[in-house]
């Protein structure tokens, strides 16, 4: 692989590069996560998240985005349950540039974790269908823990009525005093 170029990223002026690269990945892979501005800016906006530490921008010697890493830690105050997701250009696949993303989401976790004073785990995902991806994460340690479908419904015949338990019942909100008991009963579950 040719010389790389790390980096923070720098917001607003990165959205563009981005999204090329998330297309880039989207083409080859078919995953059906394509991102909008909207959305993008919706993510890389979060209060919670620390622009400068948190998303890693990898460029080549070109200054064109060829990765991108972001680290995901919801607070919680017994462990930092992390999600590392990452896009590499197809171009350079398999070129190590993916090993170095994991490292450096390792490397930020124990950081974090380290601030914290809290155990940490870093996950992250991949498809069935992604072999080299998933060999390459079983080497660097990950394990399969949770698995997850996406399931279909034809809409060519129609839908049946849902069956609901003896004491369950659907209804439809008809005014504010159904309302106010729906809120209190979350209020309460909450």
């Amino acid at each position: 692989m040719n010389i790389l170029t790390t980096r923070s990223y720098k917001g607003e002026t990165d959205w563009c590069a981005i999204a090329n690269l998330i297309d880039a990945c989207e083409a080859v892979d078919r995953l059906g996560e394509e991102v909008s501005a909207t959305e993008l800016k919706l993510i890389l906006d979060a209060p919670k998240l620390d622009k400068a530490r948190d998303v890693q921008l990898w460029e080549d010697g070109n200054y064109k985005l060829i990765g991108l890493s972001l680290l995901d830690m919801p607070d919680s105050p017994e462990e930092i349950d992390a999600c590392l997701w990452f896009y590499v250009h197809p171009n350079v696949r398999s070129e190590g540039l993916e090993k170095e993303i994991i490292k450096w989401g390792e490397k930020r976790l124990r950081e974090v974790a380290k601030e914290r004073n809290l155990p940490a785990k870093l996950r992250t995902y991949s498809r069935e269908d992604k072999t080299d991806e998933m060999r390459l994460l079983e080497k660097q340690g990950f394990e399969v823990d949770r698995y997850f479908w996406t399931m279909a419904r034809s809409l060519a015949e129609p839908i049946p009525t849902p069956e609901f338990p003896a004491d369950f019942a659907l209804t439809h909100v008809s005014g504010e005093h159904d309302i106010q008991p729906a809120l209190l009963t979350l209020w309460c579950i909450m």
